[in-house]
């Protein structure tokens, strides 16, 4: 599709954009410009998402090799490939919306290379570690631990910026919609694309037994998943409620996103540059604890504007 047909440069970049609140900082002024200028480009060529997603994986790919001598340039490196990849990462959604060619599985597709990339990071920079005469069993507890308290922060930004949409859109966020529709993608293919499914699914459940362990769906062999009665915190948001519901989660979000995967991405780049890149993991456990307080602050305001305590003047 030809960008220039319907609209200026600067229009195509507003609707190759996320809604607002969707991304933060971090994306909206470093990685998403650049994301666009790779996405704009790519329109006029026959490339679809998929394939600028597959370059992204092997950018990342690119970083753990990169990594693997394990001395200060080596780690430089991998830190400026995975912000090319990454920048990339933007530019598939973009490039999505762009050219309208966007399906379920491109964005199931894009998740999960966006968790391969930092395993292959991850794999790479514990490699270089070990190479470079670091202890095997403290590195590996170092980066295996780092690594999982990222995937926390993580896992959570994504579903604030989920149950944001949803609280907006005045539905209901039980989770169950998208869980059931993971599930029938899931019986429904075969192959590749049903595993890819059968891990989104088994994603989106993490998501909703963390975030919400007490009351969530039942699920017995053969039958629909049967959910409890909803919390205040799961009640569709009224829409009287839903302008200054958005206005007083938009700093949450604006602040969330500072523990979210581009931060990483970022953070990275910044101990790498530093030389110090084993304090990255160390950043990533404060960065967790950080996300367990904001999700108390979400909480307290999904309860204010849903339980119907919030009256407007």
């Amino acid at each position: 599709m030809n960008i220039c047909k319907e609209g200026s440069f600067f229009s195509a970049y507003e609707r190759s954009m996320k809604p607002r609140g969707m991304d933060g900082p971090v994306d909206l002024f470093i990685f998403r410009p650049v994301g666009f200028v790779i996405a704009w480009a790519l329109s006029f060529t026959r490339a679809s998402p998929n394939s600028v997603t597959l370059i992204s994986v092997l950018l990342g790919l690119a970083a753990g090799l990169s990594a693997l001598p394990g001395t200060k340039a080596a780690f430089l490196a991998c830190a400026v490939l995975f912000q090319a990849s990454n920048c990339f990462d933007c530019a598939d959604g973009q490039l999505a919306r762009l050219s309208g060619r966007h399906s379920p599985e491109g964005r199931l597709v894009d998740g999960v290379a966006d968790y391969a990339v930092n395993l292959l990071v991850l794999a790479g920079v514990l490699a270089g570690l070990v190479h470079s005469g670091a202890a095997l069993g403290p590195t590996l507890g170092m980066v295996a631990g780092g690594g999982l308290a990222a995937a926390f922060s993580c896992l959570y930004y994504d579903r604030a910026i989920t149950r944001f949409a949803a609280a907006v859109a005045g539905k209901p966020d039980d989770g169950l919609e998208e869980l059931e529709s993971a599930r029938d993608f899931m019986a429904s293919t075969k192959g590749s694309k049903r595993a890819l499914w059968t891990v989104y699914y088994w994603y989106l459940r993490l998501q909703c037994d963390a975030a919400d362990r007490a009351r969530r769906t039942r699920e017995t062999p053969g039958r629909q998943p049967r959910l409890r009665a909803l919390s205040p915190c799961e009640e569709p948001l009224p829409e009287r409620s839903r302008s200054v519901y958005t206005e007083a989660m938009l700093p949450i979000l604006s602040l969330w996103s500072f523990t979210g995967p581009s931060a990483h991405v970022l953070y990275f780049l910044a101990f790498a540059i530093a030389g110090k890149i084993e304090l990255y993991f160390l950043a990533c456990f404060a960065l967790a604890i950080a996300t367990a307080f904001l999700l108390l602050a979400q909480q307290l305001v999904d309860l204010k504007y849903r339980s119907g305590r919030y009256a407007e003047d």
